[in-house]
């Protein structure tokens, strides 16, 4: 069998430990008696002390003294000894536990998986972010002539040129106001680019359409209009007053005029309503179409001056010239 521990496997090492604790064991046993210990005199023949051969017996037990005659001398070295003393088998025993410790402990430490390095694990520092700025664009108006006062939706911002920094992202309503007049523009701002706004402020026109003849004012002052039927007017929104006095035809309607641009105003008033009878019964024409026959009842008729004519089934006719205002009409022919 080999003597060297490290040649052996954990178990046998630990089975060869064992028995080298057997084999000492035994050795020591052949040495052993069962005859009794020689004790020297004791020093005090009225009080024995206590003889320790076994640690099972209680330390108060008190013996008898004993006879000075009775006193055995201890025996010398190289004679036996009598049983071997506790303290040499305990010995024996802690030898051989320590050696199966010894080995075991090894075979333990050995079977035990290495454990890994902990790395330190270093938190990063904390950095309070800053809040982020509000992202605004840019908006850049000029117009001509300079000087116009600038409302963003509708908030004052300056005059013209203005440079402004500090526009929202998205649609806003620019309006520019002067004495030629104002425009009206809606923009989309971005962060991406500036955005810019050229307008030059001077007048266009307003054409107005109507099936009988009306009179356009603005503020209680009349408007004129030109060869053209158009009506001048500087840049901007107007509220229109269109009227005919005969017909008791009024009206108000806002318009936006744009710089040399021309906006039409198309009127299309509500009919009126016309009733007509008559003595026999007769047929109705309104400025050569047939309306109906007598009784004609709140029949619809536009606004204006008609010609109206009732025709007798058996011959004859009344004509009449009836002008139709708002309010409603109602004709009476006699045969």
């Amino acid at each position: 069998m080999p003597t060297d521990d490290t040649a052996l496997g954990p178990q046998d090492s630990l089975i060869s430990a064992a028995h080298a604790a057997a084999s000492w064991a035994r050795a020591r046993r052949a040495n052993w008696t069962s005859a009794p210990v020689a004790l020297e005199t004791v020093a005090d023949p009225l009080v024995a002390r206590p003889l320790v051969s076994d640690p099972g017996v209680p330390a108060a037990v008190i013996e008898a003294p004993v006879p000075a005659d009775a006193v055995q001398t201890p025996a010398k070295p190289g004679f036996a000894l009598g049983a071997p003393p506790r303290w040499l088998m305990q010995g024996g025993l802690a030898a051989a536990l320590l050696a199966a410790l010894v080995v075991g402990g090894r075979f333990l430490w050995n079977a035990m998986p290495a454990s890994p390095a902990r790395t330190a694990v270093v938190e990063p520092t904390k950095v309070a972010a800053k809040p982020a700025a509000s992202a605004t664009g840019s908006l850049r108006v000029t117009s001509t002539p300079s000087g116009a006062r600038v409302l963003v939706d509708g908030k004052p911002r300056g005059v013209t040129p203005l440079s402004l920094t500090d526009v929202s992202p998205g649609r806003h309503d620019v309006v520019l106001q002067s004495d030629a007049g104002s425009v009206k523009r809606t923009v989309t701002v971005s962060t991406t680019a500036a955005t810019a706004i050229d307008e030059a402020i001077f007048s266009g026109f307003v054409t107005v359409y109507a099936p009988f003849d009306v009179t356009v004012s603005e503020k209680g002052r009349v408007l004129r209009a030109d060869d053209r039927h158009q009506i001048m007017l500087a840049p901007g929104t107007h509220e229109l007053r269109v009227f005919n006095r005969t017909l008791a035809y009024d009206v108000v309607r806002r318009v936006e005029v744009r710089p040399g641009e021309a906006v039409n105003l198309q009127l299309t008033p509500d009919p009126s309503a016309l009733t007509v009878t008559a003595t026999e019964a007769a047929e109705v024409w309104v400025d050569g179409t047939r309306l109906g026959d007598t009784p004609l009842n709140a029949a619809p008729v536009p606004l204006g001056i008609h010609d109206i004519v009732v025709k007798r089934a058996g011959g004859g006719e009344r004509r009449f010239t009836v002008t139709v205002g708002t309010k409603p009409v109602t004709l009476n022919a006699a045969f």
